[in-house]
């Protein structure tokens, strides 16, 4: 199974996005997107990256979790392979 790789980059636009990274420097479709208002950046200072990393790593936490994905009708997969890696 191919690896799946994730990065957190913040856009010329100020949005704050989640997207599989590119091997090739092109731009993906981001799989979530944060904006922070400017008063929120202006009180957290630089640590406002530092919020959106945990804020998807949470969801990703989440998302692989056996709450997500484990109901009666439905297999549980499990192991590390399935989970993507994150590059910041």
């Amino acid at each position: 199974m191919k690896e799946s790789y994730l990065e957190i980059v913040e856009l010329d636009n100020g949005d704050i996005v989640l997207r599989p990274a590119s091997e090739d420097g092109e731009e993906t479709v981001p799989l979530a997107i944060l904006q922070i208002p400017d008063d929120t950046r202006s009180y957290l200072k630089d640590r406002y990256f530092e919020l959106a990393k945990c804020m998807f790593h949470a969801g990703i936490d989440y998302v692989y979790s056996e709450e997500f994905f484990f109901d009666e009708d439905s297999e549980y997969l499990e192991g590390e392979e399935f989970r993507p890696k994150l590059l910041h």
